[in-house]
Formats: C-alpha cells, sequence, structure tokens
C-alpha cells in the first residue's frame, strides 16, 4: 500500500478527521511540525489505536453475547437476546481507554480485554436505564429494548381495555431488570478474569466508586429539570457542571481509563493525578454532546436532535440562553413535546442569537486546553501512550457524533 503524506491541504485534526473516514490507509505520513500537525499525528495514533483495540474487543464481546443466548426459558431467552442486541454497535471507546490505561504502565498484553467487555456492557445497562427515564425511541440506530417489547407484543391474541397499560408496563419492567442484570454481569465478569490478580479488590472497589458517581449524577439530572421549570433554580449552571462531572467524566473517561490503569498495577498517587488531568477533559466532552444534540446530524448521532429539547435537558447552553432576554420565548418551546421543525430551528436560533452557542464553545476550548497540558505534564507516562492519550482528547474535540 502506497504511503500518503498529509500537508498544507488539510488544515487541522477536524478536517482529518473527515478526511481519514473516506480515506482509510495503514500509512500516513504527516508533513510539518507546527502544533495542528503534532495534534493530527496524535490523532491518527489514537484512531489507530481505537481501531485495533475495538476490533480484539468486539470479537470478544460477540462471544460473551452468543454464551448469554444459551437459555431455554422462552422469556430469559427473549430479554437476552433484546440485551445482546444493545451491546452490538457501540464506539468502544471507553474499551480504547481501559486498554490506553493498562498500557501506559508498562503492560503489552491482552489482559483488559474482559475488564472492557464489562464496561461495555456496563455501559449498555446504563443506556438501557436512561432509554427507560427519557421515554427514548432509538438508540444506536436501533429501537430501544422498551420499544422492542412493545413491537414484539404488539397482536395480542385477546385483548381488554388494560392492554396499552400493562403492555407499557410490562416493556419498562423488563427493560429495568435487563439493565440490572447488565451491571452484575460486568462485575461477575471481573470477578472470573481476574480472580488471581492482586489488583482484582481495588479494581473492584473503583468500579462500585465510578458506577455510584454515575448514579448520583443521574439523579441530579432527572431532579433538576423538574426543579428548574417548577421551582426555578439559582446556579444552575453550577450543577449542571456537576452532573458532567458524576455522569459523564467518572464513567466516560476517568474510570475506564484509571481501571486499565488499575489493573496493571499503577499506585494511589498516580490516580490522583490522572483523575485531575481527566477530569476536565470529561466535562469538555460532554459539552461537545450537548452542542451536537442541538446542531449535530441525527443519522450520524443515532438518535432524534429533538430530545434534548423535548426531555427539557438541562445543558450550559440553557442555563445560559435562560438568563438573557430570550428566557420567554425559549421557555415557551424547550421541553415541548413533538417539536416542529420551525419550532426546533428557533431553539437553534436562540441558541446562537444569546451568545449560549458561543459561550459552551468557549468553555468547552478552555476545559480541552487545560487538559491537553495536565496530561502533557504526567511524565510518569510512557510516551508512545501519553501522545495517544492526547489523541484521544483531540478527538473528543473534533468529533461529529
Amino acid at each position: 500500500m502506497s504511503t500518503i503524506t498529509i500537508s498544507n491541504e488539510i488544515k487541522d485534526s477536524e478536517e482529518f478527521l473527515n478526511w481519514y473516514k473516506n480515506n482509510r490507509t495503514e500509512k500516513i505520513k504527516f508533513k510539518g511540525k507546527s502544533e495542528k500537525t503534532r495534534k493530527m499525528k496524535a490523532l491518527y495514533k489514537f484512531i489507530k489505536f481505537h481501531e485495533e483495540t475495538k476490533e480484539k474487543c468486539e470479537i470478544n464481546m460477540n462471544n460473551y453475547n452468543s454464551l448469554l443466548l444459551n437459555e431455554e426459558n422462552e422469556f430469559i431467552k427473549e430479554a437476552m437476546e433484546n440485551f445482546t442486541s444493545s451491546n452490538r454497535g457501540g464506539k468502544y471507546i471507553r474499551s480504547s481507554l481501559c486498554a490506553l490505561g493498562y498500557k501506559s504502565f508498562g503492560k503489552e498484553d491482552d489482559k483488559y480485554i474482559p475488564l472492557s467487555t464489562a464496561l461495555e456492557i456496563f455501559q449498555t445497562s446504563i443506556l438501557i436505564h436512561d432509554d427507560i427515564i427519557d421515554n427514548s425511541k432509538t438508540r444506536r440506530g436501533m429501537d430501544t429494548i422498551p420499544v422492542k417489547y412493545k413491537k414484539i407484543y404488539s397482536s395480542p391474541i385477546k385483548t381488554n381495555k388494560t392492554y396499552e397499560k400493562k403492555l407499557e408496563n410490562l416493556s419498562n419492567s423488563l427493560a429495568l431488570c435487563i439493565g440490572d442484570m447488565g451491571f452484575y454481569l460486568a462485575n461477575q465478569i471481573m470477578t472470573k478474569n481476574y480472580r488471581d490478580n492482586k489488583n482484582l479488590a481495588k479494581l473492584l472497589e473503583y468500579y462500585n466508586e465510578t458506577a455510584i458517581k454515575t448514579c448520583k449524577g443521574e439523579m441530579i439530572d432527572i431532579a433538576l429539570p423538574f426543579y428548574e421549570e417548577f421551582y426555578g433554580k439559582e446556579n444552575l449552571e453550577n450543577q449542571i457542571i456537576e452532573i458532567y462531572k458524576l455522569k459523564t467524566s467518572w464513567y466516560s473517561v476517568v474510570g475506564p481509563y484509571v481501571m486499565g490503569a488499575i489493573l496493571s498495577g499503577v499506585d494511589d498517587e498516580k490516580i490522583e493525578k490522572l483523575e485531575d488531568a481527566l477530569m476536565n477533559l470529561g466535562i469538555a466532552f460532554q459539552i461537545k454532546d450537548d452542542i451536537l444534540g442541538i446542531y449535530g446530524d441525527e443519522k450520524k448521532l443515532g438518535k432524534s436532535v429533538h430530545s434534548d429539547c423535548e426531555e427539557y435537558k438541562q445543558t450550559v447552553l440553557y442555563s445560559y440562553a435562560v438568563n438573557t432576554k430570550y428566557k420567554e420565548e425559549l421557555q415557551k418551546l424547550y421541553g415541548k413535546e413533538n417539536l416542529k421543525p420551525k419550532e426546533f430551528k428557533k431553539i437553534q436560533d436562540i441558541f446562537i442569537d444569546s451568545g449560549a452557542k458561543k459561550y459552551s464553545e468557549q468553555l468547552m476550548d478552555r476545559l480541552f486546553k487545560e487538559s491537553f497540558s495536565l496530561i502533557l505534564s504526567l511524565d510518569f507516562i510512557k510516551e508512545k501512550y501519553k501522545e495517544i492519550l492526547i489523541g484521544f482528547a483531540e478527538y473528543l474535540k473534533v468529533r461529529c457524533k
């Protein structure tokens, strides 16, 4: 395969990421030594690391899914089919972070793979619960589990006036049970595969702490929209940033990376420094996600771009705009079900005209910049993997889904 040289025709990482999606190749050289070129090079190294990790982890997940389908009871088998279908189609970013954390401290084997599988199952379970809470219809471009159950039992042999309500309860209740089960499956994978590893107790403690923080973040995320709508809330942005820390930073960034590092035997002092370096990265990641949730491509996102608005989701975009002259106009539309295209466009315009989009982007950029600086200061990480970690941060900054 011929080598492709990347030079001035591609200006930055965002252009490179879009270019790479259509020009995948094993051999790329980067011309120049500018900061933008270095970031593109780091981004490419992360992409290649992620592709290799994802391939290994998908194979392991598919094998694990097959084992889950060995059930005789028709209801359990049906539940396992729904659960395993939800385990497919993920980005496997957490798996790559777990692998990166593991390899950053001297380990070059693949013993991280069961842990990565456990974290992906944990992610699936969180999303199943999220979909029940948010009454979401699609996830990863597919029907959510409650929707799947409604379709499975959509043609009863007999019916009465309680059918619709009972079907709703059945669909949500079974999805809730399936999500609960996933947490224990993740725990089981870790205990079975690392029972002889001296770091197992520490690993499980950190996994549980990550899960607890995620649940705390979810509780604030559920309560805050109601409280803000019916009681009013000062310091709304502070509450939102707390959600981002607990619900996004810990389980999307800090947790997976640090758990991989713990598996490799990293000490507590280094763990604290890793947490400090990665926390703002997770917050910036969520702000980016919120911006994409309003201005992104629905096909790429795999969910409706109206969902954040219709769910009255509390974001930095909203908390800024609601404190401007556009408050009354915004609150007439934000949280409204079945938004019309013109109404959604109006919300998009309000976030721009009020300065909310610009403010969110500036906050996001500042947090990314701080994270880059802190990651570069981590002198105990092998340079090869530090560059990949910088590439991961750059990926989060420029991604479009």
